[in-house]
């Protein structure tokens, strides 16, 4: 059977399981005193599990800072995660990246 993947951030990855995404699925089936007790219990448990990612010596959001950043695979990672109005502007900024490429490429 297929596995299928719901977009998340590299954080989210690291501090939810299957299992908190489930309970948040289940929010709006619940009272109000039920959605509001859920949401609560959920966003704690994601925010014990940051508090102990980053109390690790060496955390796996390093990993990623270790490296150079590249403004362009940047700005394609957070494009993932917008829509809209930010969409449209991080399609603005990428293009404008690329030309900057392009004429950089053609003065060499």
């Amino acid at each position: 059977m297929e596995q299928e993947t719901i977009a998340q951030t590299m954080l989210d990855q690291l501090v939810t399981d299957e299992n908190s995404q489930m309970l948040k699925a289940l929010i709006p089936y619940l009272s109000f005193s039920g959605q509001r007790i859920l949401a609560a219990y959920a966003k704690t448990q994601e925010l014990c599990n940051t508090l102990q990612l980053f109390s690790r010596p060496q955390n796996d959001m390093q990993i990623c800072s270790s490296r150079p950043m590249n403004p362009m695979e940047l700005l394609n990672d957070i494009r993932k995660f917008s829509y809209g109005e930010n969409r449209k502007k991080l399609d603005q900024a990428v293009n404008m990246f690329a030309m900057l490429e392009m004429l950089m490429t053609i003065n060499e």
